[in-house]
């Protein structure tokens, strides 16, 4: 697999590494980049060398989020890029790590709720879908109240207060803590220990576990895309935006 500017990929050992690789924006999601991502994880469901998918940002940064032009300039009488990346994930048959580091906001946030094992330094989490004008997409108006009940999913959803890491440990977004400097070489080892498992079986066991809630999670995704999509368009959504 070739990696495409912005995101790196390449697999070693049985996992399918994909950093998402633009600093300079602390890794903002592009269309582009939504794409190549989808792209490798699509094409690595048939390949039996990829065991495990590993996902990571940089240092300062997993995700910014959506790239703000990119939602500006949006066609939407076409997919967006962002729904065939969610769709990906939330179909995807093998374990997804995450390792987190610096920020992740919004969609940055959404991701990790379809992963099966995130590991997190000191980082800022927050879900600014309301003060963009939007409303939470990726299954996450589901699968925040699941993990941390309803009162701090709106916390996270209404009012879009930001949260560290010992929080989201709380909130079961993230499995544990780890120094910004071993983050990465902790969640490689994880998902090196997984790719080392009988494979059936771990894949046979990620499906029983998202099995009681991936039909009704499927809808919700698919609901929240439609109505994202329409409070983009609004006034109240462009206003905000410009604030921004």
């Amino acid at each position: 697999m070739e990696s495409e500017e912005n995101v790196l990929i390449h697999t070693d050992s049985g996992v399918l590494h994909i950093g998402i690789h633009r600093p300079k924006k602390k890794n903002a999601l592009t269309r582009s980049m939504y794409l190549a991502m989808a792209k490798a994880l699509k094409d690595s469901v048939s390949d039996d060398s990829v065991k495990v998918v590993l996902i990571y940002g940089t240092q300062d940064a997993f995700s910014a989020g959506n790239d703000l032009n990119d939602f500006n300039t949006r066609d939407f009488d076409q997919p967006s890029p962002a729904s065939i990346l969610l769709r990906e994930l939330h179909h995807y048959p093998k374990p997804i790590v995450g390792a987190v580091s610096g920020v992740a906001i919004g969609i940055g946030v959404t991701m990790l709720l379809h992963f099966d094992l995130v590991y997190a330094s000191d980082t800022t989490f927050k879900m600014p879908f309301v003060d963009l004008g939007a409303c939470p997409e990726g299954g996450s108006s589901l699968l925040i109240p699941l993990l941390a009940g309803h009162r701090k999913a709106a916390e996270v959803l209404m009012l879009g207060d930001s949260f560290n890491t010992q929080s989201a440990i709380n909130m079961g977004i993230v499995n544990q803590q780890v120094d910004k400097s071993e983050v990465l070489e902790f969640a490689l080892s994880k998902a090196k220990a997984l790719a080392l498992k009988p494979q059936n079986a771990l894949r046979t066991t990620k499906r029983l576990l998202k099995a009681p809630q991936q039909t009704l999670l499927g809808q919700i995704i698919e609901d929240e895309l439609v109505i994202f999509s329409e409070l983009l368009q609004s006034e109240e959504s462009q206003a905000a935006r410009k604030i921004k």
